[in-house]
């Protein structure tokens, strides 16, 4: 299994809980992130965990920014 192109084994994974609290941000944010794809994350089992490579490009990023809209990345 991979993730964006690293062997899993040399990821070290958490939890959406502790990912929104490295980000300071709620369980929720982290899921919606997840869902627009924003952030990468991959199930085990019951769980969905985040790699904290992910983690880390977030917060240099920003976890408040958002998006660019369609609007704004069709040039309008």
């Amino acid at each position: 299994m991979k993730f964006k192109g690293v062997p899993m084994s040399a990821k070290k994974l958490v939890g959406l809980s502790d990912a929104a609290r490295m980000l300071g941000v709620s369980v929720f944010t982290i899921r919606r992130l997840v869902a627009r794809g924003d952030i990468g994350a991959v199930n085990v089992g019951a769980r969905r965990l985040v790699a904290e490579g992910e983690i880390e490009r977030i917060m240099q990023r920003g976890a408040g920014q958002s998006r660019p809209s369609k609007a704004t990345q069709k040039g309008r």
